[in-house]
């Protein structure tokens, strides 16, 4: 049986997961460098032990993938390279 409220829905997960990211986007932005789970256990709000996974894997997920998805080669994340002339102005 699932530690999982009732009310924990499918959506209210991904939440969760988008929380952990966040927090470790946040850690990466801030320049810290090597973060152990112990360190980011810490920083887990959740109480169950599913909630408490979903924001770990969200929080280690933007972790490993260091730039993230919105930042493509030789742009950045309010602008994409595809909006850039071949020249390199907008």
């Amino acid at each position: 049986m699932s530690d999982l409220r009732p009310e924990t829905s499918a959506y209210v997960l991904s939440r969760i997961y988008a929380q952990g990211w966040n927090a470790g986007r946040k850690m990466l932005a801030g320049g810290k460098g090597e973060i152990s789970s112990a360190h980011a256990a810490v920083r887990n709000p959740y109480a169950t032990p599913e909630e408490q996974s979903r924001w770990m894997k969200g929080f280690t997920d933007s972790l490993e993938r260091g730039a993230g998805p919105f930042t493509p080669p030789g742009g950045n994340s309010w602008r994409s390279t595809a909006s850039k002339t071949k020249d390199g102005t907008s």
